[in-house]
Order: C-alpha cells, then sequence, then structure tokens
C-alpha cells in the first residue's frame, strides 16, 4: 500500500478508536516504564495529524512516507525524532522551535519556549516536544534549563522514557545533585525496559561516581572548577559563578592548610623528616566546603558590560598556585592550571575597554 494510502486508512480508522501510550496507574515504586511499539506511536502520531486538519496533499505524503517503517524493532529515539520531525512538518510554529533547536551556529541562550506552554495543545505533543527540548539542552550543557523543563515531564507519558530518565541523570550528575541523580537513576536501571547499552553503561558510571562523591572532598572542587568553567563557556557570569569562584577559592584554601598541617604545621614543602609520605587523597576528605547546593538559577548577565567579576588578588592567586602546584597530585595539578588559564582568558575578554 502506498504512503497515501497508508496515512487516509489511518486517520479514518482513528475516527473510531483512540490509542494511549502512557501505562496504567499504579503506584509509583511499582511502575516498569516501557516505550510504546512503533505501530502505536505511528497511530498516535496520525491521529495528531488529523487533529490539526491538514488538507495540503503534499504535506500528507511527507507525512505518509516518514511513517513508512522498517521491519523489526525501532529504537524510542528514532521514534521520538519522527514525531517531532511530524508536529515540525504541520506545525509552522513548532518547525520554528524545532529549526532553532540546532547546534550550528547555535546561540548562548535557548530559543524561546512558547509552543510548549499552549494549554489547547495535545498532551502527546507537549510531553513529547518537551522531551525533545530538554535532550536538547542537556547536549548543550544547559543543565539547569533542562532540568527545568524536566520538571514538567512525567516518563510514564513520552514515547523515550528510558532517554528522558538517562538525560535527566545527566543533569542531575553534572550539577552534583547526588541524592536526586542516585533516584533518577535507580529508576533508570531497575524499573525501565529495554535501555541501550550506551545508556547502562554510562549510567551506572555516574551511579558509582555519585555513590562515592564527599561533599569535603577535593573531587568536588575540581567538578566545581568544571560548572563553572561550562558557566563561562555560556557566557553565564552572575552571582551563581561568583559564588561558585568564592567556595572554590575556600575549599582550596582550607584543602592546602591540612596539608600543611599533615606535614608538620610549618608549611615547609620537604615532609616531616620522618619519611612520611603525603597523602593528599586523605587530606581532600576532610577538607571543608560551605554552600554547594544551591538553587540551579543561571543569572544571564551582560559580561562585557559588568566586567571585573572573579578578579583574584594577585598575590593570593600566586600563592594558591604555587602551592597547588607543589602539594597536589599531577592530574589535580592539571585542573587547577586549566581552571586559571579559563578565568584569566574570561576575565580578559570581559575587562570593560577604555
Amino acid at each position: 500500500m502506498c504512503p497515501m494510502k497508508q496515512f487516509r486508512v489511518a486517520a479514518g480508522l482513528l475516527a473510531l478508536s483512540v490509542v494511549t501510550i502512557a501505562a496504567p496507574a499504579s503506584a509509583a515504586d511499582d511502575v516498569i516504564l516501557a516505550a510504546p511499539a512503533a505501530a502505536d506511536v505511528k497511530t498516535q502520531a496520525l491521529q495528531w495529524v488529523a487533529g490539526k486538519n491538514a488538507k495540503d496533499e503534499q504535506l500528507r505524503e511527507q507525512v505518509g512516507k516518514l511513517w513508512v517503517l522498517p521491519e523489526g524493532k525501532v529504537p524510542a529515539r528514532v521514534l521520538l525524532d519522527k514525531v517531532v520531525q511530524t508536529f515540525a512538518l504541520v506545525d509552522a510554529d513548532t518547525r520554528d522551535f524545532v529549526a532553532a533547536c540546532r547546534f550550528v551556529d547555535a546561540p548562548l541562550n535557548p530559543p524561546k519556549a512558547k509552543v510548549l506552554n499552549d494549554k489547547n495543545s495535545a498532551a502527546f505533543y507537549r510531553s513529547n516536544l518537551r522531551l525533545f527540548f530538554a535532550r536538547y539542552l542537556t547536549e548543550r550543557k544547559m543543565y539547569d534549563e533542562a532540568l527545568e523543563v524536566f520538571a514538567e515531564i512525567d516518563p510514564k507519558t513520552v514515547i523515550d522514557p528510558a532517554g528522558c530518565l538517562f538525560f535527566k541523570a545527566v543533569c542531575q550528575h553534572q550539577l552534583l545533585k547526588k541524592t536526586e541523580g542516585l533516584a533518577t537513576i535507580k529508576q533508570l536501571l531497575t524499573s525501565t525496559e529495554d535501555v541501550p547499552v550506551s545508556y547502562n553503561s554510562v549510567a551506572t558510571l555516574m551511579q558509582y561516581e555519585l555513590q562515592n562523591l564527599r561533599e569535603d572532598s577535593l573531587d568536588e572542587v575540581a567538578r566545581l572548577m568544571r560548572d563553572v568553567e561550562r558557566r563561562l563557556d555560556l557566557a553565564r557570569g552572575g552571582p551563581r559563578v561568583q559564588k561558585e569562584e568564592d567556595e572554590i577559592v575556600e575549599a582550596l584554601d582550607k584543602i592546602i592548610e591540612k596539608l600543611e598541617q599533615q606535614q608538620g604545621g610549618g608549611g615547609g614543602g620537604g615532609g616531616n623528616g620522618q619519611g612520611k609520605t603525603n597523602q593528599p587523597s586523605s587530606a581532600a576528605q576532610d577538607s571543608s566546603i560551605k554552600g554547594t547546593k544551591g538553587p540551579g538559577n543561571i543569572d544571564k548577565k551582560n559580561l562585557r558590560k559588568q566586567g571585573g567579576w572573579g578578579d583574584l588578588p594577585a598575590k593570593e592567586e600566586a600563592r594558591a598556585k604555587n602551592e597547588l602546584n607543589r602539594k597536589l597530585p599531577p592530574h589535580y595539578k592539571q585542573a587547577t592550571e586549566q581552571y586559571f588559564k579559563k578565568i584569566a582568558k574570561y576575565r580578559l575578554k570581559t575587562r570593560p575597554r577604555r
């Protein structure tokens, strides 16, 4: 049967029946998430098209060709992409929104998502387009914004529940949301069917890292450094970044002080004369860092106009770098050096011109 006839037959059948993707309601802990069958997704998509009263024959033919499915199981992510393509083919506003979600010449700020807030749109449309957008934001490393979108998504109502949970877990992992991240990963690994091998492998690694993450460790300081660098790359230079910079400097000072105490208290770099080897990893576990669990809000400032944020007194910066280079393991030396280079680069870039 040609794609055009397939479309018409499916649209006629949809007038007599409604296919629902969501799983039956039950206690949250008992729900096993599973992607719907490709045929059901196709029917749901064609139902949405029929509801939009699309009368353009060429458009109907494009939709019909899009939904000629191959034999065998179709991955949920592929089905989600087909559904979003269908939305974009039929609706002009959605087409503009989807076109804005591309990496080529992508702006620093995410596109406006007005189409997601239309209360008159079908739940099938809203939930799956939100998942598409949240996935896009995650891939752009806009983790705070992505989590705001994920908060509006029920994994039971989307085509790709495994993808929904995986990308949400990535955001929580990157933002050091240990409790929330472990809960999401557990749901993905134990209560979701047909999880791709790649998702399973990465989620298992993220689970291990979160389980072993210590709030007062040097590892967390390194992660905070990476988060500052990420925000700078996105031109997020507001109070959130300034706060994290202060926390990093304070934490590094305390780690250095702890290392000096372990070496005998004099600040010397040659050991305590007892032949003992310094163990910076142990000191890191006892170091302290405050206020790392702030809200995930991002302040979108004009960095060029603001300028001057994040400036450290030259003597303090030099002392911190010298102490770290002398006392920390090589991989931490490299991380801190990259961090200070990044800060210097953005300090120069955002300094007001005279």
